[in-house]
């Protein structure tokens, strides 16, 4: 047994191909099955879930990018181009490459956006997404303000809602928010780097705070795009040829860098168009978040109306976007030229009703009759040897009050006087108000000495200083009022200070106070150093300190009218700067001329008056011809990337440019409200078409008593149109007094009231116009029943809405709605949509009424000084509307041609013209010029209107 044992273990060690047999079959069947399960998973990826998974394939590598469709034109009645778009290029950038580390990402990314920058020359084409930028001391303070900043905050912080926010995280400053935007947590933006960062990333050895801040906006523009593939970010826009073929040359270093093709908003309307157009800009957060309305409509990116035409039409203008693919490898780098996949569409022309030679001649004539008015009530006396006017009428302007007027209203830059690069004049100006500002704190810190002057014994420049310094406390809360509050004027600051610590009215949060306990002496030593120190930080305190020199003398007119030519705002190719410092021409003379060529324009002094407004509407069917509103801006500096330092400028102008006057200015009627009282005592019976009243110069049925505008009276009136004639005060009063009057005889506030309010809601004055663009409220009077008969009280109307009423007036009782749309047509001239006139109401009224009204209306035209000579039939009235004492009276005018077959109806209002007298020219001018009964060269002369003070206030 045992050899037999060995013989068979010595054969199958002899025979090694049948020792293998069993491991090959093996190792055959695991192969086997690997390969079964092989061909299975194939079958299964490629046959089974093919579709699906080349779908998602190609999803990874296929890229969509959106491209943007341009706005509709927006084009006058005739066809003439008033808004379009030119091509413009954009830089881009995208977050397209993969990083190893954190680290690495934002150093990269820095980078690119630092050498980006540096690219783009004009920073104000770079783009701002960050409500923050860099003051005159180098830090960072917010540019918004109440809700737009909250909902940057919540962005920032990415909370969905404002009201998320905490406390804590609403007053973070903007230092706060910036330190933690460039801190490691977010972008990592450095203030200084090392030679090897430097020769990685492409930064520079250290950043200003500028710089940062610039970086910053790229940072956070790329990630709010962080979300959608592909979206780029605006770098900047409209760039330079030079800026375009830079990043075109560094592309391969710059990844995610590109040149994008794109449109500018460019207008042709002028100033005088602004107020009506309106202009576009970058689509904000609030905007975004109500504007899509559950369609992906509009992106982060997008270029929205703002305001005007531009924002009420903008469903219609804007264009649609398109959409293109291209395919990129695993790191993003682009594989293949875009495919367009949805053409881009462009936006709907718009066609306004507007002439725009008709609106642009009416601006002119506007800025030539305030320029007139102004100088009209010029007078070369300082302000402090002025009579005091004892009526609105008197008001005078000082001759320091103009020279100021250029100064408070930043025509000349006080800041710019400080600037090492000043020139000698600048220098020398800026030297002398330092002296007169530390002489001024010197005496302020006496002040608050116990034993400081008393205030009676004060200069009136200090008391001016020590109101101002009072007032300022207040507005800033640092002190509060409270019933009982002391009396500062009956004691010296000090002890005022102490009674407002003593009863709690200082908030002392506002004061860095160390330590828990600080004695009161303590407190009153920080709080006056609070006070100086917020003061001599001011701007408006300075321009206080720069009227007092111009008051004292010590800086002259010759002086600040040599600043315009050093400053730019002159030519200095102009000969009258020779003549002027030669003593040729003196600074007063000087003055009057630059203000009579226009060079220096009522909207630069801001004084009163300094605006106006005007409607030119077609009675027949409510379409606007001229809706003009002065001063204007430009609104191509605006749109697209908004010029920030104009639009600061616009926004502290004291003329507020930016307000539409013609719909959104509130003033009483006057009496253009009279024909309304005429209608009422007519129709109600009160009067008759032959009813004659006695005027004496005053309305003496009611307590207090009304004067008429002509103070000795018209004697008899005999009847309603010979009342509107005459614009007699006493005549209109008496018809609201007989309408108030109860059976008993007595009068009745209420019952006069109710009357007149219901034939102003007759004629739609108690309703907006229906103009597309925004319009403010109409309210008729609710008080003061004889005084609102002669249309004070309490009315309140915009130009456009007196303007549909004078329409009404011409149209006998039909109420057109205002619009500034003609039609809508596509880009192939196809009409879309055309605005039918629409009737919002007619005033069924016996015929003989309008006629009577007529009729007044007519013979103030053909008595009127300013209007007789009038080569058309016209109808019209003046009126002069009180605001307050201290201010002049607002002039309008209202009236149609011509008077049998009403083409347009026109209204005018010079806020603060003083009377009616002053605003009358205007109308006249308006009716010249549409009916072509003057040549526009002798309308439009380009210099201020000759005009002459009427007193008449009726």
């Amino acid at each position: 047994m045992r050899n037999h044992r060995s013989f068979k273990n010595k054969n199958f060690r002899e025979n090694p191909i049948l020792e293998r047999i069993p491991r090959l079959a093996v190792l055959g069947l695991f192969f086997g099955f690997l390969f079964v399960v092989l061909i299975f998973r194939l079958y299964h990826l490629q046959i089974m879930e093919g579709a699906t998974n080349q779908e998602a394939f190609m999803s990874s590598i296929v890229k969509t990018q959106r491209i943007s469709g341009s706005r509709g034109n927006i084009y006058d009645r005739n066809g003439k181009l008033l808004a379009s778009n030119r091509l413009s290029y954009d830089i881009t950038l995208e977050d397209s490459m993969n990083y190893k580390t954190k680290k690495e990402r934002q150093r990269t990314l820095n980078g690119i956006a630092y050498r980006l920058i540096q690219m783009v020359h004009d920073e104000n084409k770079l783009n701002k997404t960050i409500p923050i930028a860099v003051n005159e001391q180098g830090t960072y303070e917010f540019t918004a303000e109440g809700w737009k900043l909250n909902r940057f905050i919540a962005d920032f912080y990415g909370k969905a809602d404002v009201s998320s926010l905490t406390e804590e995280e609403k007053s973070e400053t903007a230092e706060d928010l910036m330190k933690k935007m460039a801190g490691d947590k977010k972008f990592m933006i450095d203030q200084t780097y090392t030679q090897k960062e430097q020769e990685q990333y492409g930064l520079p050895p250290s950043l200003t705070s500028k710089e940062i801040l610039q970086i910053a906006n790229i940072r956070y523009g790329l990630s709010l795009n962080s979300y959608r593939k592909y979206l780029p970010y605006l770098v900047a826009s409209d760039v330079s040829d030079e800026t375009m073929a830079a990043v075109l040359e560094n592309k391969s270093s710059l990844p995610g860098a590109d040149v994008q093709e794109s449109s500018i908003r460019t207008y042709e309307g002028g100033e005088s168009l602004s107020s009506i157009l309106g202009y576009t800009g970058g689509i904000s957060a609030e905007e975004l978040e109500t504007a899509n309305q559950g369609e992906a409509i509009y992106t982060n990116q997008s270029v929205i109306g703002k305001s005007g035409i531009e924002k009420s039409m903008e469903n219609w203008l804007r264009g649609e976007d398109g959409t293109e693919q291209f395919y990129t490898d695993v790191v993003g780098n682009r594989k293949t030229e875009p495919v367009i996949t949805k053409a881009p569409q462009t936006g709907k022309d718009v066609y306004l009703t507007i002439d725009k030679d008709l609106q642009d001649a009416v601006y002119q004539m506007l800025e030539q009759q305030i320029a007139g008015i102004l100088l009209s009530n010029m007078e070369d006396i300082k302000k402090s040897e002025m009579p005091k006017a004892e009526t609105a009428a008197q008001i005078r302007i000082s001759s320091d009050e103009v020279y100021f007027a250029l100064l408070k209203n930043h025509v000349i830059d006080t800041e710019r006087l400080k600037d090492d690069k000043a020139s000698d004049l600048e220098k020398s100006v800026y030297g002398s108000f330092s002296g007169k500002k530390e002489r001024v704190f010197s005496q302020l810190t006496a002040s608050f000495e116990a034993a400081g002057p008393a205030y009676d014994n004060l200069s009136s420049e200090m008391k001016g200083y020590l109101d101002y310094l009072v007032s300022e406390a207040k507005k800033s809360k640092l002190i509060t009022s409270k019933a009982g509050s002391p009396d500062w004027k009956n004691k010296s600051l000090r002890q005022y200070l102490t009674d407002c610590i003593a009863n709690g009215m200082v908030d002392l949060s506002q004061i860095k106070i160390s330590e828990t306990y600080v004695a009161i002496e303590e407190e009153e030593r920080l709080v006056e150093e609070k006070l100086l120190a917020d003061l001599r930080d001011s701007q408006d305190f300075d321009l206080k300190i720069y009227e007092a020199m111009i008051g004292e003398g010590s800086l002259t007119g010759e002086t600040i009218e040599n600043l315009l030519y050093e400053q730019g705002i002159l030519s200095n190719d102009d000969p009258d700067r020779a003549l002027l410092q030669s003593g040729q021409l003196s600074a007063w003379a000087f003055m009057q001329k630059k203000i009579r060529n226009l060079e220096i324009t009522p909207a630069q002094l801001a004084l009163n008056p300094c605006s106006g407004s005007a409607v030119i509407v077609n009675p027949q069917d409510g379409e606007v011809l001229a809706c003009v509103s002065y001063p204007g801006y430009d609104n191509n500096r605006l749109a697209n990337q908004m010029d920030a330092d104009y639009y600061n400028r616009l926004s502290n102008d004291l003329s507020l440019p930016l307000f539409n006057r013609a719909t959104s200015q509130l003033t009483a009627p006057g009496s253009t409200f009279k024909p309304v009282t005429v209608i009422a005592g007519l129709n109600e019976g009160v009067i008759q078409p032959d009813t004659s009243i006695v005027c004496t110069g005053t309305f003496d049925k009611v307590e207090p008593a009304l004067r008429c505008w002509k103070r000795t009276g018209h004697g008899l009136i005999t009847s309603p149109a010979d009342a509107l004639k005459n614009s007699c005060n006493v005549y209109l009063s008496e018809i609201t007094y007989r309408m108030g009057t109860q059976a008993d005889g007595t009068f009745s506030e209420g019952m006069g009231l109710n009357k007149l309010q219901k034939y102003a809601d007759l004629l739609d004055l108690n309703k907006k116009t229906g103009i597309e663009i925004g319009e403010a409220q109409p309210h008729v009077t609710d008080q003061f029943a004889i005084p609102s008969s002669i249309g004070q009280g309490t009315h309140n109307y915009s130009t456009t809405q007196l303007a549909r009423y004078t329409s009404t007036l011409a149209n006998h009782g039909k109420s057109y709605d205002l619009s500034l749309i003609s039609k809508i047509t596509d880009s192939d001239g196809k009409v879309l949509k055309s605005f039918e006139p629409v009737l919002e109401s007619t005033a069924e009224l016996p015929e003989y009424i309008w006629a009577e009204v007529a009729k007044g209306m007519n013979e103030l035209v053909t008595s009127n000084a300013t209007l007789k000579d009038l080569k058309i039939s016209a109808a019209g009235k003046t009126g002069t509307a009180e605001e307050a004492k201290n201010k002049p009276n607002h002039g309008l005018f209202i009236g149609y041609a011509p008077l049998e077959d009403p083409k347009i109806a026109v209204t005018v209002r010079i806020a603060n013209g003083y009377s009616s007298g002053n605003v009358v020219g205007v109308g006249k001018s308006i009716f010249e010029y549409y009916f072509q009964l003057k040549e526009p060269e002798a309308i439009l002369t380009k210099t201020a209107s000759n005009v002459k003070n009427n007193l008449r206030t009726d």
